[in-house]
């Protein structure tokens, strides 16, 4: 068995520096490292998530393509959906979804940041009855 400790994704996107403005100043990520081409943010709580330009010499040819935005979603969850959502609006963040309750168990809204990834904004709330059997005890 393979054991992770921890994990991050890295998006191939064509401005690091639009991804660095974004996070930073939306969502309180740190740089912990940066460089031409190669940006790596950490949040607050730990969360991890880096940015990469395509076509780099250094990368195997399996990493050099750009992302599509298609396909992949970048979930941040929060305590407070509303307010996150309220601070979007305010702030004319690109909302792709506007918040709404899930039956499933999740309140949430999603934004496209500047390099087209979706980060969906997800608060986890009490599941339908529907739902509740889907979850398993802790």
């Amino acid at each position: 068995m393979i054991a992770p400790n921890s994990t991050f994704s890295v998006f191939i996107v064509a401005s690091i520096d639009k991804a660095k403005e974004f996070y930073e100043s939306h969502f309180g990520f740190n740089v912990v490292f940066q460089n031409e081409w190669y940006l790596h943010l950490v949040s607050k709580s730990g969360i991890q998530v880096a940015f990469m330009l395509p076509n780099q010499p250094t990368q195997p040819n399996i990493f050099h393509k750009p992302f599509s935005g298609d396909g992949v979603i970048l979930s941040l969850e929060v305590n407070d959906a509303d307010s996150a959502y309220f601070y979007a609006k305010s702030n004319s963040l690109n909302i792709a979804l506007e918040l709404r309750s899930e039956e499933w168990g999740q309140r949430h809204f999603s934004l496209k940041d500047p390099n087209g990834v979706y980060v969906d904004i997800v608060q986890a709330i009490e599941a339908s009855e529907e739902y509740k059997p889907d979850y398993e005890e802790k």
